[in-house]
């Protein structure tokens, strides 16, 4: 899907993103994690041309984006932003519709799809299609902001830092919206972040940079049990790395035999989250149920812990 080769961008004397080579696979959620100042976001950027590399070439789907008109390539991909970007002249609706107005779709076609975004955002159309930004709370306007950006069903999906302004129990439901949006989409995201926990929730890979250069690109998994350097380690801390291992698996993946009583947890629920409903309820063991209510069997904390083990 995305191709970036020896991508590099000097400002002065100084490489902020320094001959970086990353292939991002199609229908994935591929997260780039670093401190400020990295270089995260600019090379985020070069991928739509909002900043053009210094030296290096983006290729999309085989097709050097420097042979491309670009505000052509811009409305092919979708680009959302920490403080959403919204015009707050426009309605919700129109801001959505951006876009697909730009491209020419008709009428009909636009006002279709603002309702079919509009509904898998859960946002109600009769209710909000005519608000304006500034009568939205942060996490209505976050959603408007994605929304807005797969508007014109982008194949690619261009994130920085979207999350960054939510507070923490918005900024987790918009997480878990984003991943079950994509699931059902297929569309492929890029994503900057600074915070590694959300690195490691939300991406298929991480790419983590520090002072221009990407020190690793794998898995959340391979990264944590196998840091590539000491920056990488230090990005990752010490105390939360078992706790971290444990967002990547689900409880269907700790499920023993047996029965247990009280409120039984579902099975697709991550590992962590059982983690906290056992300490939180005073349990040491708990039913796991599939998506349709059926037992499976029970966890407990123990096989929960061995989880969270280093794998060697």
């Amino acid at each position: 899907m995305i191709e970036l080769s020896h991508l590099t961008k000097v400002y002065g004397d100084t490489a902020v993103v320094d001959n970086v080579d990353m292939t991002i696979e199609a229908g994935t959620i591929t997260v780039i994690v670093g401190t400020s100042g990295s270089g995260k976001s600019t090379l985020l950027r070069m991928v739509n041309r909002l900043v053009e590399p210094t030296a290096g070439r983006v290729f999309i789907d085989g097709e050097n984006v420097s042979t491309m008109p670009a505000h052509q390539l811009r409305r092919s991909i979708g680009y959302a932003i920490q403080n959403h970007g919204l015009f707050p002249h426009w309605t919700v609706a129109r801001n959505i519709a951006t876009v697909p107005m730009l491209l020419g779709w008709e009428r009909a076609k636009v006002a279709a799809r603002v309702e079919e975004l509009m509904e898998l955002f859960q946002l109600d159309h009769a209710q909000f299609a005519g608000r304006y930004p500034h009568e939205l709370s942060g996490g209505q306007q976050q959603r408007v902001g994605v929304a807005r950006a797969m508007a014109a069903k982008p194949t690619l999906l261009l994130m920085d830092e979207p999350f960054g302004a939510l507070d923490p129990i918005i900024r987790a439901k918009a997480q878990a919206d984003l991943k079950a949006i994509q699931r059902r989409t297929g569309t492929t995201i890029l994503l900057v972040t600074h915070d590694m926990a959300e690195a490691v929730h939300l991406g298929d890979r991480i790419a983590v940079m520090d002072a221009g250069r990407l020190r690793q690109y794998a898995p959340a998994a391979d990264i944590l049990a196998r840091p590539a350097d000491a920056f990488v380690d230090d990005l990752i801390g010490t105390a939360d790395r078992p706790f971290r291992y444990l967002t990547l698996g689900s409880l269907g993946s700790a499920v023993e035999p047996g029965e247990a009583d009280g409120t039984p947890l579902p099975a697709d629920a991550s590992l962590y989250e059982g983690l906290g409903a056992l300490l939180w309820s005073g349990r040491r063991t708990a039913p796991v149920v599939d998506a349709a209510g059926a037992p499976l069997g029970r966890v407990s904390l123990g096989g929960i812990a061995n989880k969270a083990v280093r794998p060697k």
